[in-house]
């Protein structure tokens, strides 16, 4: 009996030690200054192969769009996309969802208070790729002026 239960809390061991975190998207953010206290913030993507993010204007009813929040900047206007957005229809959802593979950076200008030296933020995301969705993840940005 001892030989099973350290056999089988081995085997369980052995297998957790190699389970991987999936993480198959990398953030950089950088901003550029427009005019006084506003600045243009990009939040860029680079997405792992097979794997993609979905689009802040993916529809209601589909997967979690991607989101973007600001604790000390007043958002100016609507966020750009730039990259190679795809629109597929999923049966799943019944929806055509919007998502970016490879990269994407997402855009906001903002407007910061007099003195501000940084724009923090987070970004709320969701990853998919053919066979699993993560769940949505939040992570929090500090964006030097």
């Amino acid at each position: 009996m001892k030989k099973i239960i350290f056999t089988l809390l081995s085997a369980f061991i052995i297998q957790t030690s190699f389970a991987q975190i999936l993480n198959p998207v990398k953030f950089s953010y950088s901003a550029v200054k427009k005019s006084n206290h506003q600045y243009e913030v990009h939040i860029k993507t680079a997405v792992e192969p097979e794997w993609h993010i979905y689009s802040i204007y993916n529809p209601d009813g589909g997967a979690q769009a991607t989101a973007l929040t600001f604790t000390n900047a007043k958002e100016i206007g609507k966020t750009k996309e730039a990259g190679k957005l795809k629109t597929v229809f999923e049966k799943e959802f019944k929806v055509d969802q919007k998502y970016f593979e490879q990269n994407v950076d997402f855009i906001q200008t903002v407007k910061v208070a007099p003195g501000a030296k940084k724009v923090s933020g987070t970004i709320e995301y969701m990853v998919c790729n053919d066979k699993i969705c993560l769940p949505p993840k939040t992570i929090a940005f500090d964006i030097a002026l």
